[in-house]
């Protein structure tokens, strides 16, 4: 599973650079990449999930797991670009009430614009 990487002031997007489906060992490679990438200033997270054909409970879980981390640090981990199939496990998961998905991920980026939230280069960047 090879993920790349963007960094847009202090918010970091993440996608998948092909088709991947996210279930057991390719869960838990995302949960412990999710985890070396958080920072004190690092901590918006965007996760592209345009090339995830298939997730599981335990890419659910990996999701849930870095939210829950981000958040517990003031941060925040939005999804976007979020494939049919993966919207609809969302749904019947009721995840999507829990995780904000945008269809781009400039549009997530623009959300935190919205509210307010500086999306700047992180100190000594």
């Amino acid at each position: 599973m090879e993920l790349t990487r963007r960094q847009i002031g202090n918010v970091l997007v993440l996608s998948f650079a092909e088709p991947v489906s996210l279930e057991g060992g390719t869960s838990a490679q995302l949960k412990e990449r999710i985890r070396s990438v958080i920072t004190e200033e690092r901590k918006r997270l965007v996760v592209d999930l345009g090339n995830v054909t298939f997730i599981d409970s335990s890419g659910l879980g990996a999701l849930i797991s870095a939210l829950k981390v981000l958040r517990a640090n003031g941060g925040d981990l939005k999804l976007a670009n979020v494939s049919e199939p993966v919207r609809s496990i969302l749904e019947i998961t009721r995840l999507l009430r829990v995780f904000e998905t945008y269809p781009t991920a400039e549009s997530a980026l623009e959300s935190w614009r919205e509210t307010g939230a500086p999306v700047a280069p992180a100190e000594g960047r």
